[in-house]
């Protein structure tokens, strides 16, 4: 096995309960290799077939991935320490951290030490959050990447 050689490709399907362009089946009545020819006939790939002998795709089902992304109100998510708890805080994906962006690692690493560091009182500071919309090197690599 040589890794050089080995890709590994994560996709997500956004709208798995709909028909495929290319294969007119819904995503989970597909098999791996029916899911990555819908990939492949949609990406300007040469080599199609090529890709579809040498590659193994293995569907997982993940039905509450996108639980992260609804639209939600102010409260819906509970603080990482509650008002009034003292031993106890939420931590993880479903907490609330302003100004953040859940489906990230640091999401979950900072609300862990937000819990952390408050329980037990130890006197650290929690990294900021990234904000590189006020970066302008970033904002303008950002709109070029859209005018692409």
């Amino acid at each position: 096995m040589n890794v050089r050689n080995e890709y590994i490709f994560w996709g997500y399907g956004l709208f798995p309960d709909k028909d495929g362009d290319f294969i007119k089946k819904k995503m989970g009545e597909c098999t791996g290799e029916e899911i990555l020819k819908e990939v492949l006939y949609h990406l300007p790939v040469d080599n199609k077939e090529y890709i579809l002998g040498v590659s193994h795709c293995i569907p997982t089902e993940m039905p509450f991935i996108t639980s992260q992304f609804n639209i939600r109100e102010k409260y819906d998510r509970p603080k990482v320490i509650p008002d009034g708890a003292e031993n106890f805080g939420f931590l993880g994906q479903y907490v609330e951290i302003k100004d953040d962006v859940v489906f990230t690692v640091e999401y979950s690493v900072r609300s862990a030490m937000m819990a952390v560091y408050s329980l037990l009182g130890i006197n650290k500071k929690v990294p900021p959050v990234y904000r590189g919309y006020l970066n302008p090197i970033i904002v303008w690599r950002a709109i070029k990447a859209l005018l692409r």
